[in-house]
Formats: structure tokens, C-alpha cells, sequence
């Protein structure tokens, strides 16, 4: 009966609880003679006793009870309702809650030469919540999706790793921004996250390409100066409204359609091989470096471009360059009507450095040239 399921489960439980020093719980179990297993809410309480990962519902199927007896988790396919998956670093802490949660399967009185495994042909997931936070950061929360569903398949968490692929995934960022659709196959281990074949589209755009995280685990204490990344953009179109609901330094209503193979962290990124071309008819080709773009006081912004091509107007360039940068350039650049550049530049908050070649409404011109003081903009 139910009754009796629900007490072997719980008792079930405890022993793994009591082997593992880990918290776990379950509220009602119903098994089929088929293998068919209905799970009702499940608790899985981190090292500080908050929730790690609440699951409402589960309908799955264990395939060899055996190996779950051993410790080995090997599930057919799998559907979750009501899902919060709460990912947290603690204050003074480096390793994630989940981490912690991960080793404890590594410290059995009776300890295994294996990893921790667990396996399902496909996962689905609906009414889902996933939150990443680190109480050593300024700002903890730095993801936090809502109205998450999830469609994946040949899902693997091995030891400290996870692999899937991604067939749908849907969710509300807690900055503003609805992702309709991201697909592709996913990896993160102990020094890689990655996703593959990777396609992405919001409300304004569409991302084909595949993106790469590199790093060591302390890594993710110093985000923006230490995590490296690895972007290719095959195809894109990016709105600047999207962009802005995770840096507000664009323009509104600016549409990018964009390649490029971007490498570096967020306080040293390079945009290589760089082709775009906007909605108000600015088009680059050319290498972009941008440095410090999300630094602190001590770190000052600087800004080396050197371009193929760049056709473009005062006004575009002003809401196309970070507001750092655009609200700082000399008014008296809006003269000359559009320009066509190639060459090299280096900006920073305070001056221009230039040597470019010009096209202009009042002629072309070679130049060498310095501009210092923006901040007294045309009396520099």
C-alpha cells in the first residue's frame, strides 16, 4: 500500500541520511509493479539547514534497484513539478552548498571507489525556480530565473560534473529579460561550462553560436576579472534592450545584427573578427578590445579599436559606445555629418587617441590626433 511504500521510502532515506550526514526528506512515495515510482515533496536541506532543492512532484521510473541500493541513481525519464533548485555560496565560503552536498557522498562509513551518479534519459520540468547567489559578493543574487521550464535529454551528474542536452529551456531572468527559448548541449565541470551548438532567442533576438565559461572553481569570488570566456556568434541579432537589463550603458531600441569570436573576462574583452551592422545604418568591421568595463573606482575604463571599416554619425555613435564613453565625446564630431574611419583608436574616460583615415561630408583626411579633458567636451 501507499502507507507502507511511504514508510520504507522514509526509512530508506534515513539510512542514507544517517550514512551521509545529509538531510533529505520525502513526504509520500507510491511505487508500480512495473518500476513506475510517484514521489511527493522532496526536501534535500543544504549544510546551514536551508533548502537546497524542493521538487513538488516526481513521476519517474528507477531502472535496477539494485544499483540505487549501491548508491548509483539511474532513472528513466523524469518529470518535476513545482522545482526551486537554490545553488548559494555562504558567507566566508568558497565551495557552493550543492558542492558540499556532492561531497558529503564521498565521506560513507563504508566509502565507494565511485563517484556519485545519477542518470535519466529525460528530465522535464515545470513551475521551476533557480536561484545562484554568493553572500561574499555586493550584490548576492546574480541569477535568479522564474517560470523556468526545461526539456532535456541523456541528462548526467557524475561526481562533481553535469552533462545534458538541452532540448527547451524557458525562464524569466529577475532583471527583466524572458528567454522564449535556449537549446543546446550542456557541460559544466570543475574547470568548463559550456553549451554547444547553442541557440538562444528573447522577445528582440536570436543567438546561434556556442559559448564557453573557463575558470577555477575560487574563480567565481572575482567573477568579472577572473572568469574567462570563450563566444562565438555565428549568427546574431542582438537587441540593446536586452543587453540593457544586464548593463544599462546602451542605447534603447538599438538593434545589432553581429559576428564574432569574443575571448577574455568581463573587465578585459575582446570582440575578435568583429562584423556588425545596426538598425540606424552603422556598420564595423574590425577588432574591439574593451577594458574595465564593469571595474570599480581603481580601475579605470579604456577602449583600443582598430577598424577595417566604420561608417557612422555623431548621434549613432553616442548611444552605440558604453555611456561612459558616449556622453563624453566632443559635440563638434556631430559637424561633420557621417564618417567613414579606418584605423586605430584608443578612448578612455578623459581623451582620444586617433590615427585614423576619414571620409566626411567636407572631404577625407589622414589624421594623427590626441583629444584630452573630455570632460570639458569642445573646450578640450
Amino acid at each position: 500500500t501507499p502507507f507502507v511504500q511511504t514508510k520504507l521510502a522514509k526509512y530508506f532515506m534515513k539510512s542514507i541520511n544517517d550514512e551521509f550526514g545529509i538531510q533529505m526528506n520525502v513526504d509520500e512515495v507510491q511505487l508500480t509493479l512495473f518500476g513506475g515510482v510517484k514521489i511527493k515533496k522532496v526536501l534535500i536541506i543544504d549544510h546551514h539547514k536551508d533548502t537546497l532543492i524542493y521538487v513538488k512532484r516526481i513521476n519517474t521510473s528507477v531502472l535496477g534497484v539494485k544499483k540505487v541500493i549501491n548508491g548509483d541513481m539511474l532513472f528513466n525519464d523524469i518529470a518535476l513539478d513545482g522545482v526551486l533548485f537554490n545553488l548559494k555560496t555562504y558567507k566566508k565560503e568558497k565551495k557552493t552548498n550543492l558542492d558540499y552536498f556532492i561531497d558529503a557522498f564521498g565521506t560513507s562509513k563504508t566509502p565507494s571507489k565511485q563517484p556519485f551518479l545519477l542518470t535519466a534519459t529525460s528530465i522535464d520540468v515545470s513551475n521551476g525556480r533557480f536561484v545562484l547567489s554568493d553572500e561574499n559578493h555586493e550584490t548576492p543574487t546574480s541569477v535568479d530565473f522564474t517560470r523556468l521550464k526545461i526539456a532535456v535529454t541523456n541528462f548526467k551528474i557524475y561526481g562533481p560534473e553535469i552533462y545534458a542536452n538541452i532540448q527547451k529551456m524557458s525562464f524569466l531572468d529577475h532583471r527583466g529579460v524572458y528567454i522564449k527559448n535556449l537549446k543546446g548541449n550542456y557541460s559544466f565541470t570543475q574547470q568548463h561550462m559550456i553549451l554547444d551548438k547553442m541557440e538562444l532567442k528573447t522577445e528582440e533576438s536570436t543567438i546561434k553560436g556556442h559559448a564557453a565559461l573557463n575558470y577555477e572553481i575560487d574563480d567565481f569570488s572575482d567573477f568579472e576579472n577572473k572568469v574567462e570566456f570563450d563566444l562565438k556568434l555565428k549568427s546574431a541579432k542582438i537587441a540593446s534592450n536586452d543587453i540593457r537589463s544586464f548593463y544599462n550603458g546602451l542605447g534603447r531600441n538599438r538593434v545589432f545584427k553581429l559576428r564574432s569570436h569574443i575571448t577574455g573576462t568581463l573587465n578585459n574583452l575582446k570582440l575578435l573578427d568583429l562584423s556588425l551592422n545596426d538598425n540606424r545604418g552603422t556598420r564595423l568591421m574590425g577588432f574591439i578590445n574593451f577594458k574595465n568595463l564593469l571595474g570599480n573606482k581603481d580601475q579605470k575604463f579604456y577602449m583600443n579599436g582598430k577598424f577595417d571599416h566604420l561608417n557612422t554619425n555623431y548621434t549613432d555613435l553616442v548611444n552605440l559606445l558604453p555611456n561612459v564613453l558616449g556622453e563624453k565625446l566632443p559635440a563638434i564630431i556631430n559637424k561633420f555629418g557621417n564618417v567613414t574611419l579606418v584605423g586605430n583608436t584608443q578612448l578612455t574616460t578623459t581623451s582620444i587617441h586617433a590615427n585614423l583615415m576619414a571620409k566626411t561630408a567636407l572631404g577625407a583626411v589622414t589624421s594623427k590626433f590626441t583629444i584630452i579633458d573630455l570632460d570639458q567636451n569642445d573646450k578640450a
